[in-house]
């Protein structure tokens, strides 16, 4: 009786919320059947999509197998200046809309099902702890988390951590983003030897990061590692 009384009161809160303020799709602006939702069905499906033989898709994944240390590449979607996964991925980072990290990650974990992509574990790519504490939360963990509904795959955040802060790549060139990510991870624990890992990022742009962090699990002996983003950007 007391839980449907919560029940009741939390609708009702919920309702008038949604009254005072309405949800809104965090892309277009418009109003949203649904006040647990931010993106609306027609924006999500007006991002340009990645598939196997877009340039950008097979430029990116050339790039990560020549390392030497990743095995593959999965993305889902193309970052664009002023488009619309860019406004989904800085609401996600930077206005603390979580959620839309577990639903990239869902869409991700089904996109990697659809691909019969099979692994050991999931590896967010992990933020340094200053940034961790200014963020207050890490985006490809969410990502990670999203994915593990789908897939069933378990989320490993033990196996590596940030060794170094590194500074926003942004504007950095690739040999800028390169030397900025040397040394920048340490593997945490020997339970990565003999596994297959998703390296789970928000986007990827030229690897840098996925290739330095991948390189630590390689060296801790993990068999193989398939790199896996929400968006990819030229």
């Amino acid at each position: 009786m007391i839980s449907a009384a919560k029940g009741a009161i939390q609708s009702l809160l919920d309702s008038i919320l949604d009254f005072v303020y309405p949800p809104l799709c965090l892309v277009c602006g418009r109003l949203l059947d649904n006040g647990k939702d931010h993106v609306c069905r027609d924006c999500w499906d007006s991002i340009r999509k990645v598939h196997n033989s877009l340039p950008l898709f097979l430029e990116t994944r050339n790039k990560l197998l020549m390392t030497g240390v990743v095995d593959g590449l999965v993305s889902l979607f193309v970052f664009e200046k002023e488009g619309g996964f860019q406004k989904i991925a800085h609401s996600l980072k930077y206005s603390g809309v979580q959620a839309l990290g577990l639903e990239l990650g869902r869409q991700l974990g089904s996109n990697l099902s659809d691909q019969g992509v099979r692994a050991d574990a999931l590896v967010p790519i992990p933020l340094h702890k200053r940034k961790f504490r200014e963020r207050g939360y890490n985006q490809s963990e969410l990502i990670a988390r999203g994915c593990s509904q789908i897939t069933g795959i378990a989320v490993r955040t033990d196996l590596v951590r940030r060794g170094k802060f590194t500074e926003t790549q942004t504007k950095f060139s690739l040999e800028e983003r390169k030397r900025n990510m040397e040394n920048a991870f340490l593997c945490t624990s020997s339970d990565a030897g003999g596994k297959v890992i998703i390296l789970v990022d928000d986007v990827i742009t030229t690897g840098s990061t996925i290739e330095s962090c991948a390189g630590v699990l390689r060296g801790a002996g993990a068999a193989r590692i398939i790199a896996a983003s929400a968006a990819l950007a030229e």
